[in-house]
């Protein structure tokens, strides 16, 4: 008798879910999505309810992509929402962005935390009704706060280590450079967004990159040992600034390391 009951009790619940089931079956899905490319090309795709494994790096170039699933033939409208909700290094929450296409993208240069929410609604073509539709986990991801380090040796000798004079640069929105020599004249300049400057090869370093700035060569040919001086003016995410100068010591006999 119990294991009839039991039986019973299971058949009605399986019942119940398939009833659930038919019912939406027809209904429109919302297909949502973020894809987060990074100043390198590197891309990472988010879907409802997931959160990016690593944090990112500014400027970060973020594409909302929303679509409508059906499968009964008709024809529907939808009404997209896109909000995003930003957390600072203190804690300090604020609205940060609202979108209402279906498909945008924005370009974030602040650091801290960002959560994406995603609303919606529908209606048949041709009628007057507007439906609200089924809720879409919230997705999030975290921008790192920026950085740069100046090194003040290498070895332009072509011996494979550390030929290349490199900085590091950490979450840098745009910068501008310029090398010289001792007499002032000036060596290589660099200037612009970051994600207009910085290699597509750059090498990942600490969750930011090893920025090649000079290969060690003037008009052609590769300059003669000596000291010579960098100036880095750059802006950060969330606007932090930066100005900074070193020496570059050129030795050519030694495999120097950063």
């Amino acid at each position: 008798m119990k294991k009839s009951v039991f039986n019973g009790v299971v058949l009605t619940a399986v019942m119940a879910v398939l009833s659930c089931l038919t019912a939406v079956a027809g209904e429109p899905q919302a297909d949502v999505k973020l894809i987060l490319i990074s100043v390198s090309g590197d891309s990472t795709v988010l879907g409802p309810g997931e959160s990016a494994p690593t944090t990112l790096s500014a400027p970060l170039r973020v594409i909302f992509v929303s679509s409508l699933k059906t499968d009964d033939g008709k024809d529907y409208v939808m009404f997209p929402q896109w909000t995003v909700t930003h957390t600072d290094d203190q804690g300090r929450e604020e609205s940060y962005l609202k979108r209402q296409e279906a498909v945008t993208e924005y370009r974030m240069s602040d650091n801290g935390s960002f959560k994406v929410e995603f609303a919606w609604s529908y209606r048949e073509k041709d009628s007057l009704e507007t439906i609200p539709g089924a809720d879409v986990q919230p997705m999030t991801f975290s921008i790192i706060a920026s950085e740069i380090r100046l090194y003040n040796a290498f070895s332009p000798n072509g011996d494979g280590i550390n030929d290349v004079y490199r900085i590091y640069t950490r979450s840098i929105v745009s910068i501008k450079i310029a090398i010289y020599n001792r007499w002032g004249q000036t060596i290589k300049t660099i200037s612009g967004p970051m994600d207009q400057v910085l290699p597509a090869d750059a090498e990942p370093e600490n969750e930011g990159y090893l920025f090649e700035i000079w290969d060690g060569t003037f008009n052609g040919s590769v300059v003669n040992d000596g000291v010579y001086f960098i100036n880095v003016q750059a802006t950060g995410a969330g606007g932090e600034t930066y100005e900074k100068r070193s020496d570059i010591n050129v030795l050519k006999g030694l495999g120097v390391g950063n």
